[in-house]
């Protein structure tokens, strides 16, 4: 009788995200009282591992701290994206 054997292997993956270009001021938040550095919709998307359609339902649903520009560019504190 012949012994089956197993091989297991094992993947260990770390995933950095940078985000940099231009120089962004920090904001007060008055949601959380505090002072940020706001992220575009699709900042907070690549960090929260959705999609911006889903940072944009989520800031119209009031579950994230957020505010429009005068130019429509949704700007969301970093505080209030879910772990």
């Amino acid at each position: 009788m012949r012994r089956k054997r197993r091989t297991e292997i094992t993947i260990e993956t770390d995933r950095t995200l940078v985000i940099s270009g231009r120089h962004r001021a920090a904001a007060w938040c008055p949601e959380c009282r505090a002072e940020v550095v706001p992220l575009t919709a699709f900042e907070a998307a690549a960090l929260s591992g959705v999609s911006s359609y889903t940072v944009f339902a989520w800031a119209e649903a009031g579950r994230l701290h957020g505010r429009l520009t005068p130019e429509g560019v949704l700007l969301v504190c970093p505080n209030s994206l879910p772990e």
